[in-house]
Parts: structure tokens; sequence; C-alpha cells
């Protein structure tokens, strides 16, 4: 597999929406056999690490629960009851802006059962839909099912990235790292001019590196180790692609501008996702494991969380891939329903999950938690799952397996080989038809 072959795009003047009919035959003529420009729904997974406080976004309560505000100051957007919560940062941003800009575009599952109060197994679970270890996020089985031999086929910024081995996983969270991978031979990215070898010796540099690859691979008969051979054959081949990635993005001016990490990241994997090469990307922030300090400290990471998805929709939308995107955030697990010591609070087993974009019916919200601070009554309630409705004597609750059994077979990918080496006995969950 020549490492020019796989340069999956002509290069493009501008920023366009998808991936145009001439790109797709530049694609043709570039790339290998059976190999063209990823054009389906674009996965972004946005994981709010620590374990976030849904009473102060969607699932609000007031009084003992929320010390900055009452249940009588609760809000509503269309169907959508929000917190009163108004940020210092981001320009004094506010949940009110939030939910009144995207309620006809979110749904919010409130009352996740997350049978868990760890990072890690709650980390799993909510981005992969199994509570144990050994299987992989959803975003790589997309990137897996969906964009097989593309070596962006799944990009992570961190979170729940464990791939099992099924796809290979690419890290582009820095800009500048980007362009030095972009351009190796390179000592300034910036500088056309600028180079460690002539042209020719580059090259050669590069034919005899993948002409090793070949001869090591070839060797190769467990399909163990074959496998392994064709991801680092695939990984190395990246760093080309990533030149096709940077034609989308725009200037460094811009991105930095932005000021805000969530959608840096975001206008990066949008990119690779314009390039024709990536199905699913995990974006990843934390600072919300408020142990101390709740209210200050919460509302510093979820400012950044929301501020960022309306940046990153603004950016959808800027390209007309409303109809493409599909957006999902979740976090470990809630925090408790009342205050520490310390004026934090601590991990908690409840928690809600939000998502917007192509397919996603908006105004909903699916699911509700108990009322109340103390321990004993603040839970996910009980929920029917053939009438999506709240239900207290059915013996079931809203759970991330349910959940991810309905998005496998919202993404198309329920009956891939991925999905089918990790299978998952979710209760039937017709979120999305």
């Amino acid at each position: 597999m020549d490492r020019r072959r796989l340069l999956s795009l002509g290069i493009l003047s501008g920023l366009t929406a998808g991936v145009s009919l001439t790109t797709r035959r530049l694609f043709a003529q570039q790339a290998a056999p059976g190999i063209e420009p990823y054009t389906g729904k674009f996965f972004i997974f946005l994981n709010a690490g620590g374990g976030w406080d849904p009473t102060m976004v969607c699932d609000p309560k007031g009084g003992e629960t929320n010390r900055g505000f009452t249940a009588a100051q609760i809000r509503e957007a269309g169907n959508i009851r929000y917190a009163p919560v108004n940020y210092t940062g981001e320009g004094g941003y506010s949940n009110q802006r939030f939910f009144e800009k995207f309620s006809p575009r979110l749904m919010v599952l409130n009352g996740v059962d997350m049978q868990t109060n760890n990072h890690d197994s709650g980390n799993r679970y909510t981005w992969s839909g199994h509570l144990e270890d050994g299987y992989p996020p959803l975003a790589a089985i997309i990137g897996a099912a969906l964009a097989p031999g593309r070596p962006l086929a799944f990009l992570s910024n961190g979170g729940y990235e464990n791939t099992q081995g099924i796809v290979p996983l690419t890290r582009v969270n820095d800009l500048g790292t980007i362009s030095r991978i972009a351009f190796p031979n390179r000592p300034d990215p910036a500088n056309m001019t600028s180079r460690y070898h002539s042209t020719d010796t580059a090259a050669r540099i590069a034919r005899y590196q993948q002409e090793r690859l070949h001869a090591m691979g070839a060797t190769q008969t467990l399909p163990v180790f074959d496998r392994a051979m064709r991801q680092l054959e695939a990984t190395r081949s990246g760093g080309n692609l990533l030149e096709r990635l940077l034609q989308f993005l725009p200037d460094n001016a811009t991105i930095n501008g932005l000021n805000n990490t969530v959608a840096r990241q975001g206008f990066v994997a949008l990119a690779a996702y314009q390039a024709g090469l990536t199905a699913a990307a995990n974006l990843d922030v934390g600072g919300f494991d408020t142990h101390s300090d709740h209210d200050t400290q919460q509302g510093n990471a979820l400012v950044r969380v929301l501020r960022g998805i309306d940046l990153i929709m603004d950016r959808v939308d800027a390209l007309n891939l409303r109809e493409k995107v599909v957006l999902i955030v979740g976090s470990d697990f809630g925090r408790t329903p009342f205050y520490n010591m310390q004026n934090g609070k601590d991990h908690w087993a409840n928690t809600s999950i939000m998502m917007m974009g192509a397919g996603i019916p908006g105004n909903r919200v699916v699911g509700a938690s108990t009322d109340g601070t103390a321990a004993q009554v603040f839970r996910a309630r009980p929920f029917d799952y053939d009438t999506l409705q709240v239900s207290d004597s059915s013996p079931k609750k809203l759970n991330p397996k349910s959940l991810h059994t309905a998005l496998r077979r919202f993404a198309g990918v329920e009956q891939s080989e991925a999905a089918r080496q990790f299978p998952l006995y979710g209760d039937n969950l017709t979120l999305f038809s």
C-alpha cells in the first residue's frame, strides 16, 4: 500500500461544505482501490471528564441541591427545563443562552443510572455501553465500521479511547503537532522552503520505510500480527493525510482566537471529516471532579463545554453540515444532591446525557430523576422502554447499555464486524424512530 496512493483528496481552495464531486474524482484517482472519501454521518463524542453535575444544567432541582437558585427559579426552553445559571467565563455565557438557542435541536436524557461512581468504569460505561473492561468506545466501532481503511477513521483528544485493536487511534488535538507531522521534512512547518533533506532524499526515505513495512508484513501469518502490521502501515500513512486535513482548517489565528479548548478540538475534527478521512471523534475536557468549591469549579468547566458546543454547532451550520453531524455529550457519572464540608459535591451514580444533530429528535426530554436532597430519594426514576415514559411500576431504568444498543442501530453499525465482536444486549430503546 503506497503512502502516496493513500492520499485521499486533492487540494481544495477554501472551505467547502462536505465532500465535492471534484474531490471524489481526485480521491478515486489517487486512493487505493475501493477507498473513497467518507461522506456518511459524522459522530462527535464530547466527554466532560470527572463527573459533571446535571442539576446545574439540564436536570435542575434547586434548594439544598443547588445553592445558586431555588426550584421556583428553574426555567424552560420548549420542553426542556434548565438551571438558571450564569457563568463568569466565556464572555458571560449562560444556560439560558444555550438552551434557548439549541432546545429545538436538543434531546436530553435524564435519570441515567450509571450503576457506578468509579471514574474508570463510569467513563467506560458512558462511551462503550459496557460496564466491565474490554469493550471499545462507540466512536471506535463507528470508525472501524463506516470508514475502514482510513488511518484517521477515529480521532481522539482523550477520554475513553481503548480501541481493542479494531481501528487505529489517531490523536490530532494540537495544531502545532499536526503541522509538524504533516510536514516532517520541515524544521519550520509554516515555511515551505525549510527542509531537513532535499525533496528527493525525503521521498527515498519514505519509500524505504514503506518497503520495510511491506517486507515485515509479508512475514506475518498469525491474524493478530497481520492486523497489527496493517494498522501500523495505516498509521504511518496518516502523517501525509494530515497535510490534506490542514486544507480544511481555518487559519491558526482564527482557531487560537476561539479561546475554547472544546471548540478547537471540534474544529480540527470537522476539518478531518470535511477531508473525507474521519467518521467519529472524541473531544475531551476535564475539571468536573469538584470535591471542593463545587459551584465555582463546576461552573468554570460547564461554561467551556456549553460555549464550545455552541461554537462547534455554529461551524457545522456555516459548513452546511447540519444533516451530517451528530454530537453527544456525557460524563463519568453525576454529583451528589448535597454539598460536603468543603462546599464540594462527591460522586453519584445518577447522570444526564445530551445529544443533537442529524436524525436526533429535538425539544425532547427522556427519563427523569427524583426530586429531593436526601440520598435515598435522589435516584434515576424507573422507566418504561415501550412507551419511553417514566413509570414507577417499571423494574427498569435508563442505562448506557440500552442507550448504546440504540445508538449502534441509529449509526447503522449494529451488524458490523466490529460491533459483533463486542455484542450488547440492552433493552430495546426506540429513541430515534
